[in-house]
């Protein structure tokens, strides 16, 4: 069975004009090799979020309480000095979409555990560097 995505999609020139666009106007504020290039997003993380959310309706169907996630740009404390590319943080977002911060609760307990999850690998260390979109 082939099934295909029924997202818009964009023309690799377009997409390599976004990314050098977004270069330019960080190389006057950053070190050109602190500026992301990108973040790796393991699909076995994302699908164990995505699993975590099913819940099985009245009819026996299974349905997700998720709209998607959302990803927050990070940097870690250690890293000051920016020496490593920017990270991002992974949280899921509801059917309004509003960020799951707290899976049960509302974040008042010392213990609670929070759905912010730290997964994500920065671009350059994991990135295909013979891609048309990592701009030199």
């Amino acid at each position: 069975m082939n099934s295909r995505i029924n997202v818009p999609t964009i023309p690799v020139d377009e997409a390599v004009d976004r990314v050098t666009r977004f270069r330019d106007q960080l190389i006057e504020q950053v070190p050109e090799t602190n500026i992301p290039r990108a973040v790796f997003i393991p699909m076995s993380d994302l699908l164990a979020i995505i699993n975590s959310y099913n819940v099985v309706g009245a009819d026996g169907a299974d349905i997700n309480k998720l709209s998607g996630v959302r990803a927050y740009f990070a940097v870690k404390e250690t890293d000051t000095d920016l020496p490593d590319d920017i990270t991002a943080v992974i949280v899921p977002v509801d059917k309004a979409g509003k960020d799951i911060i707290y899976k049960d609760g509302n974040g008042s307990g010392e213990d609670e555990k929070t759905e912010i999850y730290d997964f994500t690998q920065p671009c350059p260390s994991t990135c295909d560097d013979t891609s048309p979109l990592f701009v030199k």
